[in-house]
């Protein structure tokens, strides 16, 4: 069971193109295409007619045409014509869902349509900021998208999947700090004098042998993380706001379902010092080898946990960012099943 009432990330802006895009999102086939005005459309990946998908059609001036018979629909999902006769049928369309373009990433709305507020899609502002470098990738992931998400919000596991680029003692030792505020999860370690990870010891244009090591995170139900990590001379005043002799990287993913047992991973990794430096953009870009890492993990943990239905797990101090999420997203979609059952009673 999946929240439908939610902002997913769907695609990457430069996916879509001038032909459809085909991707299953919440065990759900749909067709993205760009409309006449170049604004992104989402679909159900099926014609009313016989059920070809339609994204094995094409694009025609803002418009998909199915590639069986030739139907044609707009971005609303209403069918426009029927090339074999001269009328449409009124019940010729398919469901469409509601899109927003932001900051890199196309989002959808999976659940009711009246309900899609694009003020409760994350602010990314630093993706395309000219004042950031931003790169980021796309990953597909043989996993259940909560076990990802898990990897995320869980930082302990980085000494030990991660010894060579994020890999730091100072995580395994310091409890995180995890507030509740509405429907996110606020967390944070501080890390005073601590050993740098590699990365962000490499990152510094200065060296340091001990720094203070920071790394707050906001997990965004039901799907996107947002990190703020960095490294500056201790005693500085890092912790308090004053990154002045230090370095800041914000890191962030989307974490979409496809199937049960499969996920979309969209990430990025952005700053806001030394943009011209392409050297640093190329040991910043090792990010992507760590990631592939939980990649790694994830997809042999899902196998596992496959190879042992119903084994039980146990639970260590470590896991309560990763409970609590668990916990809000259970309390979110209980509520949206409610809502559903009280609207359908009132009917």
């Amino acid at each position: 069971m999946y929240l439908q009432n939610a902002w997913y990330v769907a695609a990457w802006d430069h996916e879509i193109g001038d032909g459809p895009l085909a991707r299953t999102l919440l065990n759900q086939k749909i067709v993205f295409f760009r409309a006449a005005d170049k604004s992104v459309a989402a679909l159900e990946d099926r014609c009313c007619h016989r059920a070809a998908p339609l994204s094995v059609g094409r694009v025609v001036d803002g418009l998909i045409e199915c590639g069986y018979h030739g139907m044609v629909f707009n971005a609303a999902g209403k069918c426009v014509c029927v090339p074999s006769q001269e009328t449409v049928p009124a019940t010729a369309f398919v469901r469409s869902y509601p899109v927003a373009v932001k900051h890199r990433w196309v989002w959808i709305w999976m659940g009711e349509p009246e309900l899609a507020d694009e003020a409760l899609i994350p602010d990314l502002y630093w993706h395309d900021h000219p004042k950031w470098k931003m790169l980021g990738d796309y990953f597909h992931v043989k996993c259940h998208y909560q076990e990802l998400i898990d990897v995320q919000l869980d930082n302990t596991h980085s000494k030990y999947v991660h010894p060579g680029s994020l890999g730091n003692d100072g995580a395994v030792a310091t409890p995180p700090r995890v507030k509740l505020v509405g429907d996110k999860i606020h967390g944070s370690r501080h890390m005073a004098a601590s050993d740098p990870p590699p990365i962000w010891r490499k990152a510094a244009d200065y060296k340091l042998e001990r720094a203070d090591y920071w790394l707050t995170w906001i997990y965004h139900a039901p799907t996107v993380i947002t990190f703020d990590v960095g490294i500056a001379e201790p005693g500085t005043g890092a912790f308090e706001g004053n990154r002045s002799k230090g370095i800041t990287v914000y890191t962030d993913h989307g974490i979409t379902p496809e199937t049960d047992d499969t996920t979309h991973h969209f990430w990025t990794c952005s700053r806001d010092f030394r943009l011209e430096d392409e050297g640093l953009t190329k040991t910043l870009s090792g990010i992507r080898n760590t990631f592939l890492e939980d990649v790694a993990i994830c997809e042999a943990q899902h196998a596992t946990i496959a190879a042992f239905p119903g084994a039980k797990m146990v639970d260590i101090s470590s896991d309560a960012p990763t409970i609590q999420a668990r916990r809000l997203l259970r309390r979110m979609r209980e509520r949206e099943m409610a809502a559903a059952s009280e609207s359908r009673a009132s009917q």
